[in-house]
């Protein structure tokens, strides 16, 4: 009916028969339709056609045609139609050439251009001609909106169904569906689901991932990964990594909660690479909470989520998690006159905090600038002071946490030697059920067997190193005593790290805001309780925290004077590199507001100092200073 469209000029040229199918599942299962594809090599050759001039292109099986930039079949018969190399398209329908209204008008405009043909099961068509393009015009749109609805169908059947918290969908490792009641518990291997409390439990601990991490390899602890082997998930145990730890601690689903739709997905149309955006919990499509158990509540969650925010150091708010750094207070410090948190700046080496917030955005004066080696100087004396005798109860409790913490690590160093002892035997079972005249296969299983038992050993040995005995871990209340008694000397000695004395500050301290008052800075202190203690801070500081703290000491008990014959007896000198004496350690106490118990200024005396000033004494005793004086 419409074959007097093709011309001989159209069979000089090549009759391109166009295949595809939109899934691997298609393609696999679906071979009526894939039969009826190709049998239009003979439809091509009824119409005139020589087998030689019939090109067959399936370079797109199992591939969709909503786009054309993954389909090299496609772009390949783009490439011909502007060579002049084709006379006649044929497809099964429409859909097969495209499902996208620019990739099917792109083919209608080249085609119509060098006087290609376009077929499929209804009839020939000539894109040039103004009734088939117009005919041809309506079929693409209609093949795109056919896409749309198959694909709303789908979608909205799978979110019905997640509504109700029934979608089956890929649980993190710990979790697993239950096949005969259809639901969500916790994994049948003890070991796996052991390797996640401890995640949780030392997280909670550190407050942050790499600190968890640093502490499973400190250990040799290793955690497992979900791997699918002949369709079935399997746990492979490897080193524990930093996006292993992040992903347990940031999925909602060890919370117990059912969710769906955390993520959307975009597709850059120039690139025409696919990115998954996060959304808020807010915009997911679907949040069932105590939908099934979990390793952990749902208010854990959400306080793991907030402290890993905290723990990001490029947001305003953000505390920004224990560095390295020298800065104790790095995180807490707050502009007492703007609100900003004042960032961490160095200058020749030495560290200041800087609230320079407007300074950056709009080139205004820094708001404020306090050295960090003078602030922490008091801050540490403060800490210092509250840390004492009366905590003790807390170190003893703590030693049930070690001992809590040891019986962990033996269960995870147990069951992984278990684990290897059952592939040993695995192994060898294996080696034995094999004929022993078939060499080829018995040696490798020989070999096999041999490298697991080097497993076990080696796993035995590496576990030996780092057990962890009970006369280890047993403490007296005389050595704890102990401990506490000197923890100045801990603290500023080189037993305590720089990162942990930051978590034990943060323990203790929510903020600190600086104000500032001409050569003074104002440190307002706020404890975890509430309660705000306010300190005077000198502007700079040319001496170390560990003289401050000395001086700090012998000022209960010694004046000045003996202060300075001591400080030269230890070989100490002064930020000038000078002796000391009584005038100098009177000027440092005074710029650092060391209180003393043999001092005439009252705001620096010590309050169950014995010692009177004469003003004090006159006026107790009801005479005058001056005889009081004489």
């Amino acid at each position: 009916m419409s074959e007097h469209k093709i011309q001989e000029r159209h069979r000089q040229r090549l009759a391109v028969i166009y295949v595809r199918q939109s899934s691997l599942l298609q393609v696999e299962h679906h071979a009526e339709g894939r039969d009826r594809q190709y049998q239009l090599v003979e439809r091509a050759q009824r119409l005139g056609w020589p087998a030689a001039r019939c090109l067959v292109i399936d370079e797109d099986m199992g591939i969709s045609g909503a786009h054309s930039h993954n389909r090299p079949g496609y772009q390949r018969l783009i490439t011909m139609l502007a060579l002049r190399e084709v006379g006649l398209v044929l497809g099964l329908d429409v859909s097969r050439l495209a499902r996208n209204s620019l990739d099917w008008y792109q083919l209608l405009e080249l085609a119509g251009a060098f006087d290609v043909l376009i077929a499929d099961e209804d009839g020939i068509y000539h894109p040039a001609d103004f009734n088939d393009r117009l005919l041809l015009g309506l079929k693409g749109p209609m093949s795109e909106v056919e896409l749309y609805q198959i694909r709303a169908r789908l979608v909205r059947g799978q979110l019905n169904k997640a509504k109700r918290g029934d979608l089956v969908t890929r649980l993190p490792i710990g979790l697993e569906y239950d096949q005969l009641s259809r639901t969500i518990g916790l994994a049948a291997d003890q070991s796996v689901r052991h390797a996640v409390e401890v995640v949780f439990q030392r997280f909670r601990q550190v407050r942050s991932v790499r600190g968890v991490l640093r502490s499973l390899v400190q250990d040799g602890l290793e955690l497992p990964h979900d791997m699918i082997v002949a369709g079935r998930h399997m746990a492979a145990w490897r080193p524990a990594s930093y996006e292993v730890i992040y992903n347990i601690v940031t999925n909602p689903t060890y919370a117990g909660v059912y969710c769906y739709g955390r993520r959307q997905r975009e597709v850059d149309p120039l690139t025409h690479t696919a990115q998954k955006r996060r959304r808020s919990r807010e915009d997911w499509l679907v949040f069932l909470p105590e939908h099934h158990p979990g390793y952990i509540t749902l208010a854990e969650f959400d306080a793991n989520q907030a402290t890993l925010e905290n723990n990001r150091m490029q947001y305003p708010k953000s505390q920004g998690a224990p560095g390295r750094g020298p800065a104790l207070l790095q995180g807490l410090v707050l502009c007492q006159h703007c609100g900003h948190k004042m960032r961490l700046r160095y200058s020749a080496g030495r560290p200041y905090y800087t609230c320079d917030v407007a300074h950056q955005r709009w080139a205004e004066p820094i708001c404020n600038r306090a050295s960090a080696s003078r602030v922490d100087a008091l801050v540490e004396e403060l800490v210092l002071s509250v840390v004492n005798s009366e905590t003790l109860a807390a170190s003893l409790s703590y030693e049930q946490q070690l001992r809590e913490e040891a019986l962990l690590v033996e269960r995870a160093w147990t069951e992984k030697l278990q684990r290897l002892e059952y592939q040993a035997e695995l192994a060898r079972r294996r080696y034995e059920f094999v004929d022993p005249a078939n060499r080829l296969v018995a040696q490798t299983l020989e070999t096999e067997w041999n490298t697991r038992l080097l497993e076990v050993e080696a796993a035995k040995r590496q576990y030996a190193a780092q057990r962890v005995s009970d006369q280890e871990l047993t403490s007296t209340l005389a050595e704890m005593q102990e401990v506490v008694s000197h923890l100045r000397d801990y603290w500023y000695g080189t037993t305590i790290s720089e990162q942990e004395k930051k978590e034990i500050v943060r323990c203790l301290i929510v903020e600190v805001k600086l104000e500032n008052q001409g050569k003074l800075l104002r440190a307002y202190v706020q404890w975890q309780g509430g309660t705000v203690t306010a300190l005077d801070v000198p502007k700079y500081l040319f001496s170390t925290p560990a003289l401050y703290h000395r001086i700090s000491q012998l000022a209960e008990a010694h004046p000045d004077s003996e202060i300075a014959t001591i400080l030269t007896a230890e070989g100490l000198t002064t930020a000038k590199g000078k002796q000391w004496t009584a005038r100098h350690v009177m000027d440092f106490r005074h710029s650092n507001a060391i209180p003393s118990r043999f001092t005439n200024a009252a705001r620096l005396r010590m309050p169950d100092s014995s010692y009177l000033t004469s003003a004090e004494a006159a006026e107790q005793l009801e005479i005058e200073q001056t005889t009081v004086q004489k």
